[in-house]
C-alpha cells in the first residue's frame, strides 16, 4: 500500500497497536526530582568558576612579572636613598616639619580676614612712607642746604668755551676760607662733568679786604681771543659773585696791570650781583646739564625773564616751553610770576619742571630779588618748594657734591 493512500481507519488501527506506557510517579516526586538536579547544576558551575579565574590570574602574572619586579627594585632604591637624606637632614628641621603638621588648619573666613588686614598694614606703611619721603635734590644752592656748612662757588669752561657756575657745599673749618676755595679748585671733577680742566688758575689769590687780588703768572694763557678772555672774566666773576666781595683786582707778578690781546687792559672783574641777566640751559655734552646766565644785562625784571623764553645762542636751550605765558609784577619784597593758565608741573617730567621753576628762581635773584611769588600752579607744594608763599631764591646756581 502506498502511502498516499492510507485512510483514517487504519491510522488510528497502528495507533492502536502501539504498547501503552504508563508512569506511575506523583507530580511532587517529579518536581522534587527536577529541583535536586538544578542544584546539582550550579554546585558543578561554581567549583568550576575558581578554577578558571585562578587559572587566568596565574597566566597574567606570568605575562606581567618582569615590569613588576623592575618596579620594585627601583622604587626600593628611591626609598632607601630618601631614607638616608631624611636621616641626615637636622633635628630642628624634623622639628620644624612636626610642628607644621601639628598646626591646626585656618577657615576660609579667618586666612581672609588676615590677608585684608596685612594689606591694610602695608597700605598704611607705603602711606606713611610716602609723607616721610624727602623732596628730591634740587638744583641749585639755597640757605637751608648749608645748615651750619660753608659754601663755595667756581667759574668752570665747558669745551665751547662757555662760563659756567657751580656750587660745592663742604664742612666748616678754622681754614682761611680763600686757601680753602683753593684746595677745592684742585679736587673738583671737572671733565667728570663734561668740562675743561680749567681750574685752579695759574696764578696767585690773596684778600685785602673786601677785594681779592689775582697775581697772574707770567706765562698765563688767558689771552689770546675775545672767547678765551670771556670765559677767564666770568671764570673770577662766578668765583668770588656769591661771598660779599665786591671786585677781584687783577695784575702781574711786577705789579702793573694786564693786558690783553682782545680785552686790552684788563684791570678788575666787577662782582655786582644785579646783573638783570636771564638763564638758560646748557649741556656740554648732552648728558650733563647746567643752568648758566647770558651775561647779558636786560635792565630789569621783566625784560629778564621775557628773554628766558628764547636763547639767543644755540648752546643755551629755554627752559620755559613755548606754550606757557605768565605775567610778571614787581613788589617792595618779592617778584610775582602769574602763569595766565593752570600750570601743571606734573605734565613734565621732575628735571624739566625744576629747571623751569629754578631758572626762573634764579634770574629773579639776578636781578636783585631774594624772593619770588608763584601763582597759579596747581600744585600747592612740590620738590620741597611751597606754593602758597614766596619762595626765596637760590643763592648760586648748579650745586654739585664732591667724593671725598
Amino acid at each position: 500500500m502506498n502511502q498516499s493512500e492510507w485512510k483514517d481507519r487504519d491510522i488510528e488501527d497502528l495507533v492502536r497497536k502501539l504498547p501503552h506506557i504508563k508512569d506511575d510517579r506523583s507530580s511532587q516526586s517529579i518536581h522534587a526530582r527536577m529541583e535536586r538536579q538544578k542544584k546539582k547544576n550550579q554546585l558543578s558551575f561554581k567549583r568550576f568558576t575558581p578554577a578558571v579565574a585562578t587559572l587566568a590570574a596565574i597566566f597574567i602574572l606570568f605575562l606581567l612579572a618582569p615590569a613588576v619586579l623592575n618596579q620594585f627594585s627601583e622604587q626600593s632604591m628611591e626609598k632607601s636613598e630618601s631614607g638616608m637624606a631624611d636621616t641626615s637632614g637636622s633635628t630642628e628641621e624634623k622639628i620644624e616639619i612636626s610642628t607644621k603638621m601639628k598646626e591646626p588648619e585656618v577657615s576660609d573666613k579667618e586666612e581672609k580676614a588676615a590677608v585684608a588686614e596685612n594689606g591694610l598694614e602695608e597700605q598704611e606703611s607705603l602711606t606713611v612712607a610716602e609723607d616721610l619721603e624727602e623732596p628730591k635734590e634740587r638744583l641749585s644752592l639755597y640757605e637751608e642746604d648749608l645748615n651750619g656748612k660753608e659754601f663755595y662757588s667756581f667759574g668752570l669752561v665747558s669745551p665751547d668755551a662757555v662760563p659756567i657756575p657751580v656750587s660745592i657745599v663742604d664742612e666748616q673749618t678754622d681754614e682761611d676760607w680763600l686757601s680753602r676755595h683753593e684746595q677745592l679748585a684742585e679736587k673738583l671733577p671737572e671733565t667728570d662733568w663734561g668740562l675743561e680742566d680749567y681750574l685752579p688758575l695759574d696764578g696767585e689769590f690773596s684778600l685785602d679786604r673786601n677785594k681779592v687780588v689775582f697775581t697772574l703768572d707770567a706765562d698765563h694763557s688767558y689771552s689770546g681771543s675775545s672767547a678765551v678772555e670771556y670765559a677767564f672774566y666770568h671764570s673770577l666773576q662766578y668765583s668770588f659773585q656769591h661771598k660779599g666781595i665786591e671786585e677781584v683786582v687783577l695784575k702781574n707778578p711786577d705789579g702793573t696791570v694786564p693786558q690783553f690781546s682782545s680785552t686790552g687792559e684788563f684791570s678788575k672783574v666787577d662782582l655786582n650781583e644785579e646783573g638783570h641777566t636771564a638763564y638758560y640751559l646748557y649741556s656740554p655734552n648732552g648728558r650733563d646739564r647746567f643752568l648758566v646766565p647770558d651775561n647779558i644785562n636786560r635792565g630789569g625784571i621783566k625784560e629778564s625773564l621775557e628773554a628766558m623764553k628764547n636763547a639767543e645762542t644755540g648752546l643755551f636751550q629755554s627752559v620755559i616751553p613755548k606754550d606757557i605765558n605768565f605775567s610778571v609784577t614787581e613788589g617792595d619784597q618779592w617778584v610775582t610770576i602769574s602763569f595766565l593758565n593752570e600750570l601743571d608741573l606734573d605734565t613734565f617730567d621732575e628735571q624739566t619742571a625744576l629747571e623751569l621753576i629754578e631758572g626762573i628762581l634764579l634770574t629773579s635773584r639776578s636781578s636783585g630779588f631774594k624772593q619770588a611769588r608763584f601763582d597759579n600752579i596747581k600744585q600747592e607744594s612740590w620738590s620741597g618748594f611751597d606754593f602758597n608763599e614766596p619762595i626765596k631764591t637760590p643763592i648760586s646756581p648748579n650745586k654739585k657734591s664732591l667724593v671725598n
